[in-house]
């Protein structure tokens, strides 16, 4: 006989045999010589039998034990129910009910496999939600260890087809996949398995009501922080659907889409993800893709713990296939400090409370490495009224994106433990890395001699890239290098149970399971390869496609704009032929007409190396400035081409990208290539609108711009997709707009 009986959070197990009218509730009974608990059905005024809700929770978690029905009925013990009649009569019926999960760690083992699941997230009370079969299984499809490898070494299809009418909220855009369709979107967080606790966490983050009938209760049992009742959560949230139609946890239509491709583990490029235009903006994408994060290590946590409670309870079972080589699971790359302050901090706010001092560790540190930079001329020149008046006159979205700490080295681990969240942790203790592409190629290249240097990114899940356009404007090598030691093989073992990897791990098919999520402001040729080459996950790709309208008409001044398209036999000649067209139609023509104030814009810095040196061969009278210019060199240069003391200005995307510079003087404008950012285009444009005011009479002001069949991504951001695809079906070679 029990000892006592409490009442204690437990995951519901099939019920079966009730007749309308009766009443179910949930405890656990601890026997007398054991610590196990033993799920009970007994009556009670909680949940009637019949009701929409009763029927809800027995289909959703008819599904969720479907999988291992065959092991957990084997081990069930039989229980009694009363059911009682309206006559008093009793009847008595056995339901299944398996023994509770014990916390995953060991208390007197805290480096046991046990710690490698992170389960900080994963509260003993915490009861996964009651939700949709075919949403609740994509993280149990995608790394079951029984699930196979495609045939073509895991290499999905490179066939593309357009779903219409997916996500209609996103206007202008279509959304492409490589798989049959995409996935469902719902506006509750219970639909897709979230714990109560990150629910709770994910709606005072962004100030949501929770759904209603929603009703919280303390538990018997507390580990070490409060935890709502999450199978109440579970019962009320499909009510608060039926309430109102227009209950959601989204702050956006757009944000539940994403959320729901994230979900899905299919691999994503999203490029239209814009910058913000205050430094203090909420990015509803990012915390869709940062939910999926911390929703993938909880997940994670709670199938090692529970595969480890099924061990201890059957030793001589077999070892269950749970983890990875390494316990990271979660990377994340972002160009800039200040980018990776917000999204730490947003990771701790959609993670932990802080309800003790060690709630979070290291949170002081973060703040002070990552906060505002300590670079005393930059903030010298800020502090002046010049430097403030310049600054006012940059873009909203250029101050919201340098404010803070503009550092492109860094790299931190995140530790998710229970009832804390520990930073700067070792990486092979780490959960979740956040870490710049420069800062772990110089990590790599640091420990090479010890030809282990890429173990700790062996057993990565989820990796998501933000600002991938960003990113281009840095190195994109160290982007390359990051995702060619990914899912590698490791050469240590690291105190892994081997016996409990998963053998698509030890068959070197990780990369096949690993989700890759690419957020992009636009689309570039470099991005699209990765994502077409380095992507290979095995649940398939989801894209979106812009339609984009063009910037012609964003400028005021009458300026002629030509456009003259130039021979390219292919992408490797490319910027041969580019050059040899330049040097003997081009520059002739700028040469004869020794004219002042002629702007030549460089895309890469290769090409205005190239470009700088053939000047200079030449004897031209330019000046030349890129992203290494010093700033006394740029000023300089500035006030000689606006006084015509220097005819040629040789100016780099990149330099603008940085510095935004507001440059006078410019009467011609030669676009050598399309910049990547079409504002650029416009910007550059007005800045010659007093130039071309003077030289109109003559005829004098000219944009004119060079382009092939491999700046078509430029094209369609610059012009638009219809004038685009006009201008490459034409057999003329120069268009000309006014």
């Amino acid at each position: 006989m029990p000892s006592r009986v409490a009442m204690k959070q437990v995951k519901f197990q099939r019920i079966g045999g009730l007749s309308p009218g009766v009443v179910i509730k949930a405890v656990a009974v601890r026997a007398a010589d054991s610590d196990d608990y033993v799920d009970a059905i007994l009556p009670t005024p909680t949940l009637a039998a019949g009701s929409n809700a009763y029927e809800l929770l027995l289909g959703g978690l008819d599904g969720r034990r479907e999988v291992s029905a065959s092991k957990t009925r084997s081990k069930a013990s039989k229980v009694k129910t009363r059911q009682q009649s309206p006559a008093g009569a009793t009847q008595e019926r056995a339901v299944d009910s398996t023994p509770a999960e014990q916390p995953l760690h060991d208390s007197n083992d805290a480096s046991s496999s046990d710690d490698r699941s992170g389960g900080a997230t994963d509260q003993p009370e915490d009861v996964p939600e009651v939700t949709d079969q075919a949403v609740a299984d994509f993280f149990t499809n995608h790394f079951d260890s029984s699930s196979k490898v495609p045939a073509d070494d895991g290499q999905t299809s490179s066939t593309w087809k357009d779903v219409p009418g997916s996500f209609p909220d996103w206007p202008g855009t279509s959304w492409l996949t490589t798989g049959q369709s995409l996935p469902q979107a719902y506006g509750l967080l219970s639909k897709y398995g979230i714990k109560a606790r990150l629910q709770t966490l994910w709606r005072d983050a962004h100030s949501i009501a929770p759904p209603a009938n929603q009703h919280k209760s303390e538990p018997k049992r507390r580990r070490q922080q409060d935890t709502s009742t999450a199978a109440e959560d579970a019962l009320a949230a499909p009510q608060a659907e039926t309430v109102g139609s227009q209950q959601t946890d989204f702050v956006t239509p757009q944000q539940a889409a994403v959320f729901a491709v994230c979900n899905s583990y299919m691999d994503l490029f999203l490029p239209s993800h814009p910058y913000p235009v205050r430094s203090d903006a909420q990015d509803p994408v990012l915390d869709a893709c940062l939910l999926h994060c911390i929703n993938h290590c909880s997940k994670t946590a709670e199938l090692i713990k529970k595969n480890n409670q099924q061990a201890k309870a059957d030793p001589d079972s077999e070892a269950p296939r749970d983890q990875g080589f390494t316990r990271p699971k979660v990377l994340i790359l972002l160009p800039m400090r200040n980018m990776a302050l917000k999204c730490i901090l947003r990771l701790l706010q959609l993670t932990q409370k802080e309800t003790r001092a060690d709630s979070i560790q290291g949170k002081q540190r973060l703040l002070e490495d990552f906060g505002p930079g300590e670079d005393a001329s930059d903030e010298e020149e800020d502090r002046t009224e010049r430097g403030k008046r310049v600054k006012q006159q940059q873009p909203a979205e250029h101050r919201a994106l340098f404010d803070g700490n503009c550092d492109d080295h860094f790299r931190i681990g995140m530790k998710i433990t229970r009832g804390s969240v520990r930073l700067y942790s070792d990486f092979y203790e780490s959960d979740i890395i956040v870490a710049s592409p420069l800062a772990l190629a110089t990590k790599l290249s640091e420990d090479e001699e010890e030809g282990n240097a890429a173990d700790f990114l062996s057993s990565i899940e989820v990796l998501l890239v933000g600002r991938m356009d960003f990113l281009q404007m840095q190195n994109w090598t160290h982007i390359t290098t990051v995702f060619d030691v990914l899912n590698q093989v490791p050469k240590g073992q690291h105190g892994v149970d081997i016996m409990r990897v998963r053998e698509w791990y030890l068959s070197g098919h990780a990369k096949q399971h690993r989700q890759t999520i690419l957020l992009s402001s636009f689309a570039t040729a470099e991005a699209n390869a990765l994502f077409n080459r380095a992507c290979v996950n095995s649940a398939g790709k989801v894209r979106l496609k812009v339609h984009h309208k063009g910037v012609l008409g964003h400028t005021l001044s009458p300026v002629r704009q030509l456009f003259e398209r130039i021979p390219s036999s292919s992408a490797a000649a490319d910027a041969e032929n580019r050059f040899q067209h330049f040097k003997k139609r081009v520059w002739l023509r700028i040469k004869e007409s020794g004219a002042s104030g002629q702007l030549i814009f460089v895309r890469s810095y290769f090409d205005f190396v190239r470009l700088r040196n053939f000047l200079k061969e030449e004897g031209a009278s330019f000046v030349g400035l890129c992203e290494y210019t010093k700033h006394s060199d740029v000023s300089r240069g500035r006030s000689n081409f606006f006084h015509g003391r220097r005819r040629i200005m040789l100016y780099t995307e990149r330099a603008h990208f940085y510095h935004r510079y507001r440059l006078r003087g410019i009467k011609d404008l030669l676009c050598y290539q399309l910049p990547e950012q079409a504002n650029f285009y416009s910007e550059l444009v007005g800045c010659m609108e007093e130039g071309a005011a003077e030289a109109s009479n003559s005829g004098h002001a000219t944009v004119t711009v060079l382009f092939n069949q491999f700046d078509r991504l430029q094209m369609q951001r610059t012009v638009g997709n219809e004038r685009c695809s006009k201008m490459f079906k034409s057999e003329s070679a120069t268009f000309l707009y006014c």
